[in-house]
């Protein structure tokens, strides 16, 4: 079986979790590309699909929507699952939820697209990438800077991917 594992990404928190989620999966014995939104011409070579954007200003980046766009009948027809990349994910109990947003369309996409799973994972935050007073009310509700990516959390996800993969499945029987 031939695995797309696809993202967007602006800082590379995007990034490292399409890469250890693809890592997972050649572990488990799939055939995996590992690709960025804009690499990726057809999905004629692919039999299922693993898409990631990071969501900024509750939305996807444009390359990320328009790789869904040029997409849409081959996602559609295929395994696929979605993740989204955000600050907080949607653990953090205080501060989650005030800054937690799905990106703007994503039940529409999912619906259209019929992705298998959508999860939210918690990305990088540097004191850089932020203005002032998102600063301000960061640190008002008790967030952190740094790496808050649930590494545990991913690699489950994406044993749970190897094996709804039919050819995974089949294999880990023999």
């Amino acid at each position: 079986m031939a695995l797309l594992v696809v993202y967007a990404s602006r800082h590379g928190a995007t990034a490292g979790i399409a890469a250890r989620i693809a890592t997972r999966l050649v572990d488990s014995g799939a055939s995996v590309d590992l690709r960025l939104v804009d690499e990726v011409g057809t999905l004629d070579a692919y039999d299922a699909v693993v898409l990631g954007a990071p969501v900024y200003d509750q939305s996807w980046p444009p390359e990320a929507n328009a790789f869904v766009a040029r997409n849409r009948d081959a996602l559609a027809a295929r395994p696929l699952w979605l993740f989204s990349v955000g600050a907080f994910g949607d653990t953090k109990r205080l501060i989650g939820p005030l800054t937690h947003k799905e990106p703007k369309g994503i039940g529409e996409i999912r619906a259209e697209i019929r992705a298998r799973e959508y999860r939210v994972f918690q990305g990088v935050i540097h004191k850089h990438q932020w203005p002032f007073w998102s600063r301000v009310f960061f640190h008002a509700f008790g967030g952190r800077f740094g790496d808050h990516r649930d590494w545990p959390t991913i690699d489950a996800w994406a044993d749970r991917i190897a094996v709804a993969l039919p050819s995974l499945r089949s294999a880990s029987q023999v």
